[in-house]
């Protein structure tokens, strides 16, 4: 089995910011930053429920945010990812205080956290914010309908790399603890396509996987891997946030 060289050992990456939040006007900006506590998001964690009334809302920094579609008799199938470019709660900007979609925390890490009733006061005195959000719930719709034709179209192999790559730019780390239980949930895939996939990849030399945990060792291989999703997924958010 290949072992990772010193050099291609996981290396820490900078601290993230809320993208989201650093493209406001800096005083509302600001105001928001000082209005927002700080919280430590575990792994797992349920965020909120769909159909339910939103109680916070969050920017993730370093956390990230899975949102998952419950259908009776099926394991949750995930058709989104939140991390530190945008938010959980989007959907407030637009007057509707219940979730779409069940959200749990994907990734461990920092967030930062707002009670849904400030918020709200927020969007009535700042017009600069509901125009931000509404942009994001559009770029957050993009990419709902392109997971779906991902899912239905798009073999597991790039599929999964794809969603390797969407994981990599919000963990902030090169090294994942991933399962593959848990990759064949969020793949909406049995765990066998899993270990075919992921063993597709690791012939490749462009990650190393053993015992539940994913080290990428080759960025670029993995996007040459990846289905086109990916590349218009980010070109819908450049386009907007811009």
């Amino acid at each position: 089995m290949h072992q990772p060289s010193d050099s291609q050992k996981p290396q820490p990456l900078e601290p993230a910011t809320n993208r989201l939040l650093q493209g406001l006007p800096p005083k509302l900006r600001d105001h928001l930053l000082n209005s927002c506590e700080l919280v430590n998001l575990q792994f797992g964690t349920i965020l909120c429920e769909a159909e339910r009334p939103f109680k916070y809302v969050y920017f993730p920094l370093t956390a990230f945010i899975s949102l998952v579609t419950l259908i009776d008799g099926h394991q949750p199938l995930e058709v989104g990812l939140i991390g530190n470019e945008g938010m959980l709660g989007s959907t407030l900007s637009l007057g509707i205080p219940t979730a779409p979609l069940r959200a749990l925390v994907q990734g461990s890490g920092k967030s930062l956290r707002l009670s849904a009733a400030q918020l709200r006061r927020e969007l009535h005195a700042a017009p600069a914010l509901v125009n931000q959000l509404n942009s994001y719930v559009y770029v957050q719709h993009e990419q709902l309908a392109k997971t779906t034709a991902c899912i239905h179209f798009h073999e597991t192999e790039p599929r999964l790399a794809r969603w390797l790559l969407m994981t990599h730019d919000r963990t902030h780390a090169d090294q994942l603890h991933l399962t593959q239980e848990f990759l064949a949930d969020m793949l909406g895939v049995r765990r066998s396509s899993v270990t075919v996939a992921a063993g597709a990849l690791q012939t490749k030399k462009i990650i190393h996987y053993s015992r539940g945990e994913i080290i990428i060792l080759d960025r670029k291989g993995l996007e040459s891997a990846a289905c086109e999703c990916y590349n218009m997924m980010i070109r819908d958010y450049e386009n907007i946030f811009s």
